[in-house]
């Protein structure tokens, strides 16, 4: 992965390029890509492998796990296939083609990232101020590295509350169960956030009882209420305990088992719950190794590298993307922000229309949701309409044997603009993407369902819940 960097010949010392791009991930490697194609002769460092969490500790780990627990969870419970009682999960071959898929996927980016002509530096960027920075590489050597911008792209790593102690095997974070699921009689998740939710799927669907404990009015805030109600009625059919408007108070080993104490708002009494293991899922906090803050005089957003619409921060030529930034921290966004940050080096004035970001979420149901919620829309003041089409309404879902979720569309009453589309169920996470593309060309509700479906397919859900909006659904019953 890496490669030797090019002396600037005046002083040998020093290495001259026009673009660095700290932090390999989806925002970092991109960032490098980008500046290359565009001319920069650029540098991207990066003191692990490439891919960043999402390839290596996250998305790619996550969704691996997903697909197979859901394969057995199906297998096991469909009638046309004998034996299926017998059926049992290998943990270790989970976890070996986890690996597979990773390593498979980090060579083919870094021969990407190679052919491009992007330099890979493998080492620990220290920013020492606009301009220049110091890389301290595994042999222990130290370069430094003068250059026109600098892209801050580090990302971000689980957060995990003071009081509680990872010791990696009992209680750990998404960065040791992705290494060892292990599949216990139960688990305890501490957050029901995105990552709780997904790590809930996975263990429901090996079997796993599961306790999620979260510290909110509700799991997944940020979402539709008709999504959130959906998923949480799925949880509760799976027989997950639910707890909200907990507060942990404390984590103790005990033997062999985990011991969380924790108290729900408005009740005085301490609640208690054993388990073989905790998956504190409590968040994550920007990475901010070789970015001393203080020193620098980078302005922050509360744990957050501050920047403007442009992506930059407050040290000149300096820009900043990603988990590092806040916000929606997802793959996608950093990549979008990479783009983005590069053509305003290049002289550019652009921003992200976070409205059109799209979120994933792989729990027991998939999630794909762009825009605002229903709650969102009407407390922006907007007079609104709501069209919505049931999953078991579907012949494609009733083929795949995948009856459960929804799909909804938020629009604006009188324009027709889309405000929102929420998808609960099969490949959400797929369908997701028509309503976005019609979302970024600005089309109204009524394009949703103007071009012609094909059938059977899921997509026509999209459709039908379009013509809900106007009352004009074919396959649900009359309003």
């Amino acid at each position: 992965m890496t490669a030797e960097l090019r002396p600037n010949l005046i002083d040998s010392t020093e290495y001259d390029y026009d673009l660095a791009v700290i932090g390999g991930g989806p925002g970092g490697y991109v960032s490098a890509i980008c500046g290359v194609r565009k001319g920069l002769r650029t540098v991207l460092i990066e003191r692990d492998a490439l891919g960043g969490t999402c390839l290596n500790r996250g998305c790619i780990p996550t969704k691996s796990f997903h697909y197979d627990t859901r394969l057995f969870r199906s297998a096991a419970l469909t009638p046309v296939i004998r034996g299926r009682e017998y059926l049992t999960l290998d943990v270790n071959q989970m976890v070996e083609r986890k690996a597979s898929v990773v390593n498979t996927l980090v060579s083919g980016l870094t021969a990407l990232v190679n052919s491009r002509g992007v330099e890979v530096v493998q080492g620990e960027g220290v920013l020492e101020s606009p301009g220049r920075i110091r890389v301290k590489r595994p042999d222990g050597s130290v370069v430094a590295v003068k250059v026109k911008h600098i892209i801050l792209a580090t990302g971000s790593k689980p957060y995990v509350p003071p009081f509680i102690g990872i010791d990696g095997k009992l209680v750990q974070t998404t960065d040791e169960i992705l290494d060892d699921p292990g599949f216990p009689n139960k688990i305890a998740i501490i957050g029901g956030g995105v990552i709780g939710m997904e790590m809930a799927a996975i263990f429901l669907n090996a079997g796993t009882e599961v306790t999620l404990i979260e510290m909110l009015p509700d799991i997944l805030a940020s979402e539709d209420k008709d999504i959130r109600e959906e998923m949480k009625r799925q949880l509760e059919l799976r027989k997950a305990g639910i707890f909200l408007n907990a507060t942990v108070k404390d984590l103790s080993i005990q033997n062999s088992q985990a011991k969380v104490t924790f108290q729900t708002k408005g009740d005085g009494n301490l609640k208690t719950t054993l388990a073989d293991k905790v998956l504190v899922a409590t968040g994550r906090a920007p990475v901010l190794n070789g970015i001393d803050i203080s020193s620098l005089g980078l302005e922050t957003d509360g744990p957050f590298i501050k920047v403007n619409r442009r992506l930059e921060t407050n040290l000149p030529g300096v820009y900043a993307i990603g988990d590092l930034i806040g916000g929606i921290m997802l793959a996608h966004k950093a990549s979008a922000e990479a783009e983005t940050a590069v053509e305003n080096i290049l002289g550019a004035d652009k921003g992200i229309d976070s409205h059109l970001i799209p979120r994933c979420i792989w729990g027991l149901l998939e999630i794909g949701a762009v825009g605002m919620s229903e709650e969102e829309a009407v407390q922006a003041g907007r007079e609104i309409k709501t069209g919505r089409f049931p999953y078991a309404m579907n012949g494609a879902a009733h083929a795949m044997g995948h009856v459960e979720g929804l799909v909804k569309v938020v629009g604006d009453a009188g324009t027709g603009e889309i405000l929102g589309v929420h998808i609960l169920g099969a490949h959400a996470t797929d369908l997701i993407s028509e309503a976005v593309s019609v979302m970024a060309m600005e089309g109204a509700v009524e394009d949703l369902y103007a071009a012609i479906k094909p059938h059977p397919t899921l997509s026509e859900g999209v459709m039908e819940a379009a013509m809900d909006w106007n009352r004009l659904g074919i396959h649900t019953p009359k309003r």
